[in-house]
């Protein structure tokens, strides 16, 4: 008996995922799909009940005006969570991704693994990670011991792989259903549109990306159209977010647009979006100040060039009488220690908290 404590102590010790894989199994597994899915842009029943396409974020209906890399980008499921309750005294989640995706400069967890948060009044509280397998197939326990009183969850998908199969796991006499409590507001979702680090790069988990972030702290939907080296102003893209009924635009995208995109396409793609919703916020964002720009000209001239730029495009609409306009400039967005990034650009969740801090405090003012 002594030797088979002994066992498991080193077991837990050596691989603590091992036994919550063991006790995860003995869940029964419900169909993510019968509950409430966040983050989509457009929902398209006709595709509802095809598991791969359940979890997306384009539309397949207009896959061919989107760029391969955008449609290929559009099949992660940054931004996409669960919502549902359940009495359950334990939570598991099966998951199959697309692509078995990795980074090497990118936590795994964030990559391709989950994360689950439960409603405690009127916050979302961080409760456990789905840390992913080697493989396609995962099976995770996310929390367990709990007291059997019914909870709100919402559960974080993967923010750089595709989700082919989701499932719930409770025990075998709770109960699990769609949400009661509304949270995050479905309705006039904001729309994120940009880059990598729109998308979430490099997070260490999904519920770490800054529209993450802000979907939690506003109780507000939030769609992710950030696209990992291909916010490039799309008018596919633009079309698209001017179909979303959204409350609020946030455009993020000058990390992959070279100063001649910016240049030949800035104000059309800004202006085309104040046309289409004239009522609807939108927020252009300037390009973070990177560390880089404390010791290199060529970095900084770049940068500030930029954000200069977008200024322009900025002012000029104004002074053409477009409303709702608004210019977050790059100095409060991710601090000026220089420790908000992984690799001087992508953000760890420091950076990322810090940016969503500064963009709710620009949402909330109006």
């Amino acid at each position: 008996m002594m030797k088979h404590k002994l066992f498991l102590w080193l077991l837990l010790f050596v691989c603590p995922t091992a036994l919550w894989a063991q006790r995860s199994s003995e869940l029964i597994y419900h169909d993510a799909k019968a509950f409430r899915i966040m983050g989509r842009s457009i929902v398209e029943p006709a595709m509802e009940h095809i598991d791969s396409m359940a979890y997306t974020r384009l539309p397949w209906s207009q896959k061919e005006s989107f760029r391969d890399e955008l449609w290929y980008l559009g099949r992660n499921a940054a931004g996409i969570a669960v919502r549902f309750k359940s009495n359950s005294k334990a939570i598991g989640v099966r998951w199959t991704v697309l692509n078995n995706f990795a980074m090497n400069h990118m936590a795994t967890t964030g990559v391709r693994g989950v994360d689950l948060y439960i409603l405690q009044g009127n916050e979302w509280r961080y409760t456990g990670s789905g840390i992913p397998e080697s493989s396609k197939e995962n099976e995770r326990l996310l929390i367990s011991g709990m007291d059997g009183e019914e909870k709100e969850y919402l559960l974080h998908l993967p923010l750089y792989d595709g989700v082919v199969k989701l499932a719930i796991g409770i025990d075998s006499a709770a109960r699990i259903g769609p949400p009661l409590n509304p949270l995050p507001i479905a309705e006039k979702p904001i729309v994120c549109y940009g880059t990598s680090i729109t998308q979430g790069g490099c997070a260490t988990r999904p519920g770490m990306a800054y529209p993450a972030i802000m979907g939690r702290h506003l109780q507000r939907e939030v769609i992710n159209l950030g696209f990992s080296g291909n916010g490039r102003m799309d008018g596919s893209i633009g079309k698209l977010m001017t179909q979303i009924d959204a409350g609020a635009y946030v455009v993020d995208c000058l990390g992959n647009c070279t100063q001649e995109m910016i240049e030949q396409l800035g104000y059309d793609f800004i202006r085309a979006l104040l046309q289409a919703r004239p009522l609807v916020p939108l927020y252009m964002v300037a390009f973070i100040w990177t560390p880089a720009m404390s010791f290199s000209a060529q970095a900084a001239e770049s940068v500030l060039k930029k954000n200069q730029t977008w200024r322009d495009i900025y002012e000029r609409l104004i002074g053409e009488g477009h409303k709702n306009l608004f210019y977050i400039p790059a100095n409060k967005l991710i601090g000026d220690d220089a420790e908000a990034t992984v690799d001087g650009v992508h953000l760890t969740d420091l950076g990322f908290l810090r940016i969503a801090e500064e963009l709710i405090t620009w949402i909330n003012k109006e």
